[in-house]
């Protein structure tokens, strides 16, 4: 694939770190939120404020008041999918709202027993955080909220009687400390459960004064609270978690499928179960006192997605998290919601990671909605840096969001000083003085493709701009390329380096993965030591070093248009398709741009990577990376006893992944790794502008390899044992070829030998490429591994110089060696 490159000007050294990168999290604090601002924007709300039954329902519902009766049990069972909980004491019930009892405190002796799902790395995860087999504790007290029918199971119609004072701040301290750790509102989703008449319903408890401390238990057969607080969206109904509040993270020690699905042999992903599909956003986006607030009056239209809704809820600034209160203090708080031109009630607490919006209304499924949010909040971050630079405290929860990675459409107006400038994603419309207020700046952009994420950066931005000139007989028009940098000193920026490797890289892609479909293209400077690939917008730290790790990692974010961007992965369990395959694309675009032994060594690093020990709060474990569990569990790789996991594997094990299915489909004979790359744009096509699942990748190599040279040879026609080994297992195998030559009769000769194939299972099976040199030139067949050890015959035309098993390595191991 010919790409001629931009060389750019010699560069200065600088102490360039190696970013973290994809869309990374960071939580930042400023001063309190301060002052009355006003708002200016091209439409306004009704002053007047409305009520609804269903808000008073849920208004009741959050009081959880213990006027319900009181229940003296012994020895009580109650099961909750694979959970049970043993009870001996007494249950206080929360009073009946509509005539619904939602919640309960008991007091007394209880027992909690978790059988694990069969799942490898669940049983293993288990068993390095607790130590055990399965998930059980004794506990003295717990907290209940539910609209399944708990209340029914428990066989009780109690007295009439009032809990005591205790009793009743136990129940009000557990929301509250719940939706301060997690950011979950346990109110307002028992009442969407209801309202909306879901089934089954919904059940949250919290135990405590047992062996293992407080923990809690999540069943969500509608997968709200997993998705929307945990960023489980695999299909995961259920969870058990204990919050690490020294770490301000929740650890989840099992989370699992529902009973049923486990006996059907499958599930479905958690957007099935979407209340809506947000087709457009129309935002207005007061800037003019950023330091300050932030104001956004967002109109949003969309479309139903189930029948019978009168409650429907939004994420929003979800990963501020609890660390010097941020999502209490900088939260994007909503002020008023209209629908149709009628003023709606909602419900957003302290700390909540999002809002409920209850609906007057009861439509059918694909009706029509179009919402307008006016939000306010501290949410921008000003880097301790003499910059006046600013950036969203989250740059993908900054605006109302519902479900995971949904797609939209974008038109953004921000009103800003006039000495500062807007990078955004989209292309830019306009850029004009406001003409009614004095030093304020309207900047438009539209991002007419449907995406899933959006941000902006707020500087006094030095734009560079050029043409991007596709090869010739290219995809298309030239599109613009810029670079929003900073002047002077403030940070090491090279801006024409940059500006090349953004315009060789992104023209790169194209050649291998098929059309940037964007308007635009370009990067925009942000402070932090990692980078963040959004549509047509990259943001990234300095760069004026010109060495392999900064070519890889400017080529990363560029390649994740592709592999994120127009190819969006469907639940964190695929997230390695983006992460991994952006991985692998700089790794190729180093190679090229640097010279082969450079990529070769982002490949031995990438490789040894999977060999450390996992770091643990307290020093180093004992395991290593790789033994963790298999790249399909995405972050949840990442534990308290399992630190850096989730970039080793899903970055590192993924690109290498990968790099597998490239020498997979390439021709040994001739080298020829075009059917790749073929496979990789035909898998953007298929899902272009949509989300794919490991699943959906599977089946486009699944074509492709059927008919791949290597395929023929060995007989296969698909690549399912392939991910069944390397996708959703964690083994490392390591690999040795012992041969001996025997003289044929014709002049020829027969190599012989074993492929020995160890620390992996006895049913595993891969292809491994053999380098032959003859006269200095190298050529390449292939033997196979099946099981600890498998023979092989090679007839080759004469004895060569050097016989060597993959030296380029291609198949992923821990230790390949060859022995003749």
């Amino acid at each position: 694939m010919k790409v001629a490159f931009i060389q750019s000007s010699p560069l200065k050294a600088a102490g360039f770190n190696s970013p973290g990168r994809g869309i990374a999290r960071r939580f930042l604090l400023l001063s309190l939120f301060a002052a009355a601002p006003v708002f200016i924007a091209p439409a306004t709300f009704a002053q007047e404020h409305s009520t609804s039954t269903d808000k008073d329902f849920y208004t009741h519902l959050r009081s959880f008041s213990l006027g319900g009766g009181s229940a003296t049990v012994s020895g009580l069972v109650l099961n909750r999918d694979r959970a049970q909980m043993t009870f001996t004491g007494t249950f206080y019930f929360a009073t009946p709202v509509d005539g619904h009892v939602t919640g309960a405190v008991f007091a007394g002796d209880g027992k909690f027993s978790a059988q694990v799902p069969p799942s490898d790395f669940e049983q293993e995860n288990v068993k390095r955080l607790l130590g055990a087999d399965r998930v059980e504790s004794d506990f003295r007290t717990a907290v209940f909220r539910f609209s399944d029918d708990t209340f029914e199971q428990l066989g009780q119609k109690p007295p009439p009687a009032q809990a005591d004072a205790n009793t009743q701040k136990q129940a009000n301290d557990m929301e509250a400390r719940v939706m301060k750790e997690t950011g979950a509102n346990l109110s307002a989703r028992v009442a969407l459960s209801i309202l909306n008449q879901e089934k089954p319903g919904f059940f949250f408890a919290n135990f405590e004064g047992g062996k293992r401390g407080r923990f809690s238990l999540v069943l969500d057969y509608q997968n709200r609270v997993p998705v929307a607080n945990f960023d489980l969206n695999g299909g995961e109904k259920g969870l058990i978690y204990k919050y690490q509040p020294d770490t301000y993270n929740t650890e989840i020690w099992m989370a699992f499928y529902g009973l049923e699905d486990y006996q059907r042999g499958n599930v479905a992903y958690a957007d099935v179960n979407d209340l809506l599909d947000v087709t457009h956003y129309d935002m207005d986006i007061d800037l003019r006192e950023n330091k300050k607030y932030v104001r956004l009056l967002a109109r949003v239209q969309a479309q139903t997605m189930a029948a019978n809704l009168r409650a429907i809820s939004f994420r929003i600034g979800e990963d501020l998290g609890e660390s010097e209160s941020r999502r209490l203090k900088k939260q994007m708080r909503l002020q008023k919601v209209r629908l149709g031109g009628s003023e709606l009630p909602f419900a957003q607490e302290d700390w909540e990671g999002g809002f409920t919006v209850f609906i007057p209304l009861d439509p059918v499924r694909g009706k029509k909605l179009d919402f307008e949010f006016l939000l306010q909040g501290d949410f921008m971050f000003d880097p301790d840096w003499d910059c006046d630079c600013h950036y969203p405290r989250s740059t993908t929860t900054w605006f109302p969001r519902h479900g995971y990675l949904d797609r939209a459409s974008f038109d953004l107006t921000f009103h800003h000083l006039k000495k500062l400038r807007i990078a955004s994603g989209g292309k830019r419309l306009s850029e004009e003085p406001d003409p009614e207020i004095k030093d304020v700046v309207v900047t438009k952009y539209r991002m007419q493709q449907p995406v899933s994420l959006v941000t902006f950066a707020l500087a006094p931005f030095e734009r560079h701009t050029e043409m991007v000139k596709w090869e010739q007989g290219g995809v298309g028009d030239p599109i613009p390329l810029e670079f929003d940098s900073l002047p002077g000193s403030v940070a090491a920026i090279k801006e024409d380096f940059i500006m090349a490797e953004l315009d060789n890289s992104l023209r790169y892609f194209t050649a291998l993965f098929g059309k940037y479909p964007y308007p635009t293209f370009g990067a925009a400077f942000h402070p932090f030591n990692f980078g963040q690939g959004f549509p047509t917008l990259l943001m990234i730290p300095g760069a004026d070093r010109a060495n392999k790790h900064t070519y890889s990692f400017i080529a990363h974010e560029t390649a994740h248009q592709w592999w994120g961007d127009i190819v969006s992965w469907r639940s964190y369990r695929d997230q390695w398709l983006s992460e991994g395959f952006a991985e692998y694309s700089g790794i190729l675009y180093t190679g090229l741009r640097s010279g082969p032994h450079s990529a070769d060594d982002l490949i031995d690093e990438a490789r040894d990577s999977l060999k450390f020990p996992p770091a643990t709060r307290s020093g180093v474990g004992k395991s290593k990376l790789f033994e963790v569990g298999p790249i399909i569990l995405g972050h949840r790789l990442n534990t308290t006893k399992t630190l850096g996991a989730y970039q080793a594997l899903i970055y590192n094990k993924g690109a290498l992944v990968l790099r597998m299915l490239h020498f997979l489909l390439t021709d040994p004979a001739t080298g020829n790794g075009d059917p790749f790359f073929a496979m990789m744009t035909d898998f953007v096509n298929q899902y272009r502008d949509g989300a794919a699942s490991t699943d959906d990748f599977r089946r486009v190599a699944n074509a492709h390899f059927a008919k791949s040279p290597i395929a023929r040879t060995y007989g296969l026609r698909d690549l399912n044992w392939f991910f069944s080994q390397w996708v959703y297992q964690a083994e490392l195998p390591s690999y040795k070829m012992e041969y001996h030559f025997e003289d044929q009769p014709d002049g020829k000769v027969l190599m012989m030998g074993t492929v020995t194939q160890e620390n992996a299972p006895t049913n595993w099976f891969m292809i491994l490429p053999v380098a032959l040199t003859f006269g200095g030139k190298q050529f390449y067949t292939t033997v196979h591994a099946d099981g600890p050890t498998a023979q092989f015959k090679i007839k080759l035309p004469a004895r060569p110089g050097k016989v060597e098993l993959d030296p380029r390595r291609w198949v992923l191991s821990e230790k390949t060696s060859t022995k003749g």
